[in-house]
C-alpha cells in the first residue's frame, strides 16, 4: 500500500470563455459549410472556460516551424510543470532533497531529453532520483502515473515519489483540423499541470492506494491518438470511443469484485474520474452501474478548466481532497485513453490521523 498527498493544480495565464472561444473560430472559418453545428458541439461539451499558455489571438495558427512550435511548447509546459511541483512539495511539507523517485507525464511532448530531465535541474532534485519519463498514454496519464508511483513505492518502502502530469494542448490544435472531431477537440482541450507526492505512509489527509488494473482494449488503437506531419501533432478521436469504453468496463468490474475484502461491497463509494467528455463521463456511470453524482466533481472540473489531459484526474482528485468522503471509504480513480487503454487503481480515503 502508498498513499498521495494532495495534488496542486497549476493553470496557465490566459483564461478564455467558450463565447470567446466561438468567436475566435467564427472569425477564423467564416466559410466553413459545417460552422454552425461545430459551434453548437463545442457548446455541448459542457465546458465554460479553459486556460491557454498563449493568448487567444494565437491560438490555431501555423507556426514559424515545427520546431519553434516544439520550442515554445516545451518552455511552456516546464513552467506548468515546475509551479505544480513545487507547489506539490509545500502541500506534502518536503524538500527537493527529499524526493528519490519521478514520475513525469506529458501526451504533448516529444524532445529529448525529456520534461524530466530538465525538471529536476529546475526543482534541484537528487541527481540520484529513479525516473519514468512517459509521453504516449494522452488522457490515461493520471492514473498510469500513480499506479506506477505506486509500485515504486512499494518496491523500496522508504522512497518518496514525485509525480508530475503537464499537458499543453493548445499548440498542437491546428487551424487546418477542421473536421467535427478537430472542432470538437478545440473546445475540450486546455492547457494545466498537476502534482502530487505518492510514498509509502503519511499522517496528513491522504488517498490510500491499494491495487491498480490495466487494460487494453483488443483492435482498438486507430480511435484515439495523435499522428505528425510537417505542422507537428494532430489529436484524432473517434465517436464510437464511448461505446468502447463501456465495452470494457465489465472486466474493470470483475477486477473490483475479486480484489474487494471479504464481505464487503465491491462497488466504489467514491470515482475520480478522468474528465474526457460528458459522453466518456455518461460512459463511466453506464459502466460502472453507479449513481451519476459519482462524477459530479469530474464534471466540475471539465466545465471550469476543460479537458486537460493527464492532468485532468490530479484536478478531480484536487476537488475530492476539497470535498473529502467518510474515513474508511473505499473508490476508484480511472482514466482512459489511446489503445483504447482503461486503467484504475483502488483507492481508500483517510482523514488527518
Amino acid at each position: 500500500m502508498s498513499v498521495v498527498s494532495a495534488p496542486v493544480v497549476a493553470l496557465p495565464r490566459y483564461q478564455v470563455t467558450t463565447d470567446e472561444l466561438l468567436d475566435w473560430i467564427t472569425e477564423l472559418y467564416p466559410d466553413h459549410p459545417g460552422l454552425a453545428d461545430a459551434l453548437r458541439v463545442i457548446r455541448s461539451t459542457t465546458v465554460r472556460t479553459r486556460w491557454y499558455t498563449r493568448p487567444l489571438e494565437q491560438q490555431f495558427l501555423p507556426a514559424p516551424s515545427l520546431a519553434e512550435r516544439t520550442r515554445t511548447h516545451l518552455l511552456d509546459s516546464l513552467e506548468l510543470a515546475e509551479k505544480a511541483a513545487l507547489g506539490a512539495l509545500f502541500e506534502a511539507g518536503l524538500a527537493a532533497a527529499d524526493i528519490d523517485g519521478l514520475v513525469v507525464l506529458s501526451a504533448t511532448g516529444h524532445t529529448m531529453p525529456g520534461l524530466d530531465v530538465i525538471l529536476m535541474e529546475r526543482l534541484g532534485l537528487p541527481p540520484s532520483v529513479r525516473r519514468i519519463p512517459v509521453s504516449q498514454v494522452g488522457c490515461a496519464g493520471g492514473v498510469f502515473a500513480l499506479a506506477r508511483a505506486m509500485e515504486m513505492a512499494a518496491a523500496r518502502p522508504q522512497s518518496t515519489i514525485l509525480v508530475v502530469c503537464s499537458d499543453v494542448f493548445s499548440h498542437y490544435m491546428h487551424r487546418g483540423d477542421a473536421a467535427l472531431d478537430g472542432m470538437i477537440l478545440k473546445g475540450l482541450f486546455g492547457d494545466a499541470a498537476g502534482a502530487c507526492v505518492v510514498r509509502a505512509e503519511s499522517h496528513g489527509p491522504r488517498m490510500e492506494l491499494t491495487d491498480s488494473w490495466e487494460y487494453v482494449h483488443p483492435h482498438s488503437h486507430h480511435m484515439v491518438g495523435t499522428h505528425l506531419d510537417g505542422d507537428g501533432l494532430h489529436a484524432h478521436n473517434s465517436p464510437g470511443l464511448r461505446h468502447t469504453i463501456e465495452g470494457g468496463m465489465s472486466r474493470l468490474l470483475e477486477w473490483l469484485e475479486r480484489i474487494a475484502p471479504p464481505g464487503t461491497d465491491p462497488a466504489p463509494r467514491f470515482v475520480v474520474s478522468h474528465t474526457g467528455g460528458p459522453r466518456i463521463l455518461d460512459a463511466v456511470v453506464s459502466g460502472l452501474g453507479c449513481a451519476p453524482e459519482m462524477v459530479d466533481l469530474a464534471r466540475d472540473s471539465l466545465r471550469e478548466v476543460g479537458n486537460v489531459g493527464s492532468v485532468s484526474v490530479l484536478d478531480v482528485l484536487e476537488r475530492t481532497f476539497a470535498k473529502s468522503p467518510a474515513d474508511g471509504d473505499h473508490g476508484l480513480l480511472f482514466s482512459a485513453g489511446p489503445g483504447v487503454s482503461l486503467i484504475g487503481v483502488r483507492a481508500v480515503w483517510r482523514p488527518w490521523d
